[in-house]
């Protein structure tokens, strides 16, 4: 008995020890792999059960001010083969020539070379290649590749407001180029984990990143857009005229509906056309205007009570010598004639002599407060900021001339913003055309009538819209005369100042237009440059394209348009922010933190500020943060506002 316990006992310390031993080894094992080679065996177990997976977030969209989509990214399809390896040759031939239309030999004779990479076709469209991607699987061999790319629905309809992205979808001009930050998607790294049956699975409790960017509305309409588009190109096609550009706005809140220039652009197919076609022009050609620039120089001389509209001046009979001695001339002589009708015959002698009204001071200061020789600042490159001499460097006759629209230059722009403040009853607004910018279901920016100052009272407007009035009845714009109808306006005929002096046969013509007059609800610059000789005149050509733009606004809206802000003479206007950004259905934690925003982009700002709850307010669209008015770690309230200011 005792031999038997003696030899259990021995096998049972043996087994002890080496349970012990093995244990220890294991547990060295363990130590090495956990604490020692730790790295090497994540790594391992991170190729083994792990996979990373790009994820694209999709560019945003421009749309109109109703919706209506200007610029989107589609999804296009390659398709290609390995020819050296194993495929269902007669099958793929099969559904390729079905769904594309093409013979079968065509596709025939791809598959017939050896190579890695046969692409059987590219850049196709799922609605051409359905059946073959929700059965891509039955097809041996065959590979596809996804891709998104830039598409405009409208072709060449508001591409120079639009822009056009590159090969690479990085925006080059317009919208595109000025917001292509906030447009262009995010790309993140999904970590996806592998499961018992060798699937791969995204993590259940990971928030789901938003990568796509953001959606961006103009205050285009695209019904308007296409009337004003469609009539400059019909005018300079028929002048024969070198460029035309033209602008409609909205004179009570600065929106932007209709902006366009001749030639146009595909941006589809950007490739195919000049440089020089992808300009701007309402924005970017500074030209001297003429005589829809008496406008501003009768303005002034109301404004500062120095003659009403019933005071007679002579005109000289169509001729007049200036103190350089040089000839002022008249295209019509005119012997003695009221302000107002100086003004509807646009009588250079008559302007210059109610210009002898004001120092040149007074029309400097006018001719500046109305936003002249200032940049708009709309978000678009190329914006040119025009030329008026500073007074100190006018000679004895740069009044004289300056009241006519000479020696100086200006933008269409400029123009449109300038007689919006006369519609208006008297407030310089700045021009818009972002509407908002939203992403996911939430509008991040909206903007608002932003009054930039008030240049003139409510009764010189008035007297002014009476006067453009008169152009319209008899003067030099009778031929937009639609009965039933008030429109008010300002021809402009002026010459192109080309290699030191006043071309005889280049001019552009202009004519600047408030309709109806009686309550107005657009302003409408168009101009023409160097169209063919006789159709110079403003009157046979600027005149008649902006009568046909009249009369399809007509039919189109009958009137019914919305006004989000009325601006008059008797009203008092309240200087609003440029920009506001408005957060919905959410709700925050009272005291968060004011983040630092210094050096974000606008679009870091938003989602940073969003974060926390804070709300937005710059007046400014591109560049960096350089301040903010919420200092860094400061207690805020949910929707607390916070100013801040980009510069570039």
């Amino acid at each position: 008995m005792r031999k038997f316990f003696i030899d259990y006992s021995n096998r049972i310390n043996k087994l002890s020890i080496l349970l012990y031993l093995s244990s220890f080894f294991l547990l060295i094992y363990f130590f090495n792999i956990q604490v020692i080679q730790n790295e090497e065996a994540k790594k391992i177990v991170k190729q083994k059960g792990w996979k990373a997976k790009t994820i694209y977030g999709e560019r945003g969209e421009i749309l109109d001010r109703n919706g209506n989509p200007l610029a989107i990214s589609i999804r296009k399809y390659d398709f290609w083969i390995n020819t050296n390896l194993e495929f269902d040759k007669d099958k793929i031939v099969k559904e390729f020539s079905k769904s594309f239309n093409k013979p079968e030999k065509y596709y025939i004779d791809k598959l017939n070379k050896k190579s890695n990479y046969v692409k059987l076709e590219k850049q196709a469209l799922f609605l051409d290649c359905k059946n073959i991607i929700e059965n891509i699987k039955d097809f041996k061999g065959l590979q596809i590749e996804k891709n998104n790319k830039r598409f405009y629905p409208n072709n060449n309809l508001g591409c120079h407001a639009v822009g056009y992205t590159d090969i690479f979808g990085n925006g080059i001009t317009g919208i595109e180029g000025s917001f292509n930050a906030i447009l262009s998607g995010d790309t993140t790294i999904s970590i996806l984990k592998k499961g018992m049956k060798g699937n791969y699975y995204e993590q259940i409790n990971k928030r789901p990143t938003k990568n796509n960017g953001y959606n961006i509305h103009l205050t285009l309409d695209l019904e308007y857009q296409k009337i004003l588009q469609n009539e400059i190109s019909k005018i300079a096609t028929y002048t024969n005229a070198k460029s035309a550009n033209g602008i409609i706005i909205n004179p009570n809140n600065g929106d932007i509906l209709a902006i366009s220039s001749f030639p146009t652009y595909n941006p589809n197919r950007y490739f195919d056309y000049k440089v020089e076609d992808y300009k701007n022009r309402t924005i970017s050609d500074a030209y001297e205007p003429g005589s829809t620039f008496k406008t501003i120089t009768l303005a002034a001389a109301l404004e500062t009570d120095n003659i009403n509209l019933n005071d007679e001046f002579f005109c000289e009979n169509g001729q007049m010598k200036l103190k350089n001695n040089k000839l002022l001339r008249d295209h019509e002589e005119h012997g003695d004639l009221s302000a107002a009708d100086i003004f509807a015959y646009s009588s250079n002698i008559g302007i210059s002599k109610i210009s002898e009204k004001l120092s040149d001071i007074e029309l400097y200061k006018y001719c500046k407060n109305f936003g002249f020789g200032t940049k708009s600042n709309l978000p678009f490159n190329n914006e040119a900021i025009g030329k008026i001499r500073d007074i100190n460097k006018w000679s004895k006759t740069s009044k004289n001339y300056i009241s006519i629209g000479q020696e100086l230059s200006i933008t269409n722009i400029q123009l449109a913003a300038a007689y919006c403040s006369i519609a208006n009853g008297g407030y310089l607004l700045k021009p818009n055309i972002i509407k908002e910018i939203e992403a996911y279901d939430e509008i991040l920016y909206r903007k608002k009538p932003h009054v930039i100052r008030k240049v003139i009272t409510g009764k010189t407007a008035s007297l002014l819209i009476d006067a453009m009035e008169k152009v319209v009845d008899y003067g030099t714009a009778e031929k937009i005369n639609l009965d039933g109808y008030k429109i008010a306006g300002k021809t402009g005929t002026a010459q192109k100042f080309i290699d030191g002096s006043y071309s005889s046969t280049n001019f552009v013509a202009s004519f600047a237009s408030i309709f109806p007059s009686d309550n107005p609800e657009y302003v409408i610059v168009v101009s023409v440059d160097s169209p063919d000789y006789g159709y110079h005149w403003a009157n046979e050509s600027a005149v008649p394209i902006c009568k046909e733009i009249i009369k399809k606004i007509i039919i189109n809206n009958n009137f019914k348009n919305d006004k989000s802000v009325l601006l008059s003479s008797n009203k008092k206007i309240k200087k609003e922010n440029d920009l506001s950004i408005i957060k919905y259905n959410k709700s925050y934690k009272k005291n968060n933190i004011a983040p630092n925003l210094k050096g974000k982009s606008l679009r870091e700002a938003l989602r940073i500020a969003n974060s926390v709850g804070m709300t937005i307010v710059s007046e400014d669209l591109i560049g960096r943060v350089v301040w903010q008015s919420i200092k860094p770690g400061e207690k805020i309230d949910n929707n607390q506002m916070c100013k801040i200011k980009l510069d570039i």
